[in-house]
């Protein structure tokens, strides 16, 4: 076998096996523990975190990480108000499934999102919360909780993952976006 014989060959067992642990990983995505606001019934992401410094330092730091996570912040906000100490926006996260038959990820939708930071001397809180499949109607994804619904799909459990992954992404790099900057001394 020459050269250009074995790579093809290995390129191809390689595109295979990635392929079928793909749709292996899906099958095995693990449980998810979506947390949930015990008044309203809705997945509910929310944290008070103590961070020294007055709240307009802080409202700062919050808005530095917002165009540090998303691409047009912009576009993100709907209200930003230092005087009071809020920033409030909507968030969007693109969801995906596999297509066992192809073999490939195919997009899922998109989902969307509120998110609110309030904060106040020395401690902020955070609140994500609101998640909607966009569609022609908004549908709330605490209907793919429901495994016994007549219309249930296996994808929404993957679905809820993602989501959950993204918004433990979103608070850990908030907390460290939102900690004091360490200068390092120049000494040499």
């Amino acid at each position: 076998m020459d050269m250009r014989t074995r790579l093809k060959t290995l390129c191809f067992l390689l595109m295979l096996s990635s392929g079928s642990l793909n749709v292996f990983a899906q099958q095995l995505t693990p449980a998810y523990n979506l947390p949930i606001d015990p008044e309203s019934k809705k997945i509910t992401y929310r944290g008070v975190v103590d961070q020294e410094g007055p709240s307009d330092y802080l409202y700062k730091k919050a808005i530095d990480w917002f165009s540090y996570y998303y691409v047009n912040a912009q576009s993100v906000y709907s209200l930003q108000d230092n005087v009071n100490g809020k920033i409030e926006g909507n968030g969007r996260m693109r969801i995906y499934y596999m297509d066992e038959k192809e073999g490939i990820r195919r997009d899922g939708g998109q989902i969307l999102y509120q998110i609110r930071i309030e904060l106040k001397e020395n401690r902020y809180r955070y609140t994500l919360t609101d998640f909607t499949l966009k569609a022609t109607s908004r549908f709330p994804i605490e209907k793919w909780m429901n495994k016994s619904d007549p219309a249930y799909n296996s994808n929404w459990d993957s679905y809820l993952y993602q989501v959950d992954t993204t918004m433990q992404r979103i608070v850990k790099t908030l907390k460290e976006k939102m900690a004091p900057t360490v200068v390092k001394k120049d000494e040499w």
